[in-house]
């Protein structure tokens, strides 16, 4: 067996190993790879794009994910359980960025839901969310005044939509706007899914002094059928997706700032 194949073979076998491995444990780290293979981080990284271009895995900044279902769209229901280790590692990279006092638009989205969960118990925050399960996660939160704007319960997306909603987040002001990112792509901005959501946050994001957007790796370079806005507006774009990524690439050759988290 000459040099060139036992080297293939052996890249085969750390393909079909990182693919157990997958399954197994539901995430690999690019660095626990490296050690187990005894192999180069380039190497690893050749391995881990290869993989996600043949469709075996999703790339994610310091390691990969199994390939499941498209991550954009869908019902709450649908939504809530999908990505939950992206969510989670967004959302700890995000909290670090709210200070205390500051009052927050918090959008709807299944995100947004799990980081009122974790907002700082000792802070004080004004929050105004047009997400019905985030609201009931502040109740407990003593230190934080929350606005529900009102308007139209939309029960697929469970967000309050509609004129009510839009003239009160627009006769408001706030320091940080957490968007819920339905799917951002650098030619076709942030877009969403549903025509009713899409003022919400268009107001929301007129209102904000800082644009701050949390999307995990299937929403990158997505487009859904209703514009919000150019993606050039948003402040900071927070993302588990690789820098390699093509489509976060050529949203950061528009000039907006990116921050690439890794899982823990």
């Amino acid at each position: 067996m000459s040099g060139h194949a036992r080297e293939e073979w052996l890249a085969d076998e750390r393909r079909g190993r990182i693919r157990e491995l997958l399954a197994l444990q539901g995430k690999v780290r690019a660095q626990h790879l490296v050690q187990l293979f005894g192999v180069s981080e380039d190497t690893i990284r050749r391995d881990l794009t290869d993989m996600a271009e043949q469709g075996l895995l999703r790339r994610v900044h310091g390691g990969a994910l199994p390939l499941t279902a498209a991550s954009v769209g869908g019902s709450w229901q649908e939504r809530v359980g999908r990505d939950a280790a992206e969510k989670q590692a967004l959302v700890a990279a995000v909290l670090r960025e709210l200070r205390g006092g500051e009052r927050i638009f918090l959008d709807s989205g299944t995100t947004n839901a799990l980081l009122a969960r974790q907002l700082p118990r000792a802070l004080p925050f004004t929050v105004v969310t047009t997400s019905p399960e985030a609201a009931l996660a502040l109740c407990d939160h003593e230190r934080c005044d929350v606005i529900v704007p009102g308007g139209r319960l939309h029960r697929r997306t469970a967000s309050f939509c509609g004129a009510e909603a839009v003239r009160m987040v627009e006769a408001m002001y706030a320091d940080v706007c957490l968007l819920g990112v339905c799917a951002v792509s650098a030619d076709g901005g942030l877009t969403c899914e549903e025509f009713d959501e899409m003022a919400v946050k268009q107001a929301m994001l007129r209102r904000a002094e800082r644009r701050l957007a949390l999307v995990s790796t299937g929403k990158l370079g997505a487009r859904l059928p209703w514009q919000v806005a150019d993606v050039g507006v948003i402040t900071r774009l927070f993302t588990t997706a690789d820098e390699t990524e093509p489509a976060l690439q050529a949203i950061g050759r528009l000039g907006v700032p990116v921050s690439c988290v890794e899982m823990g």
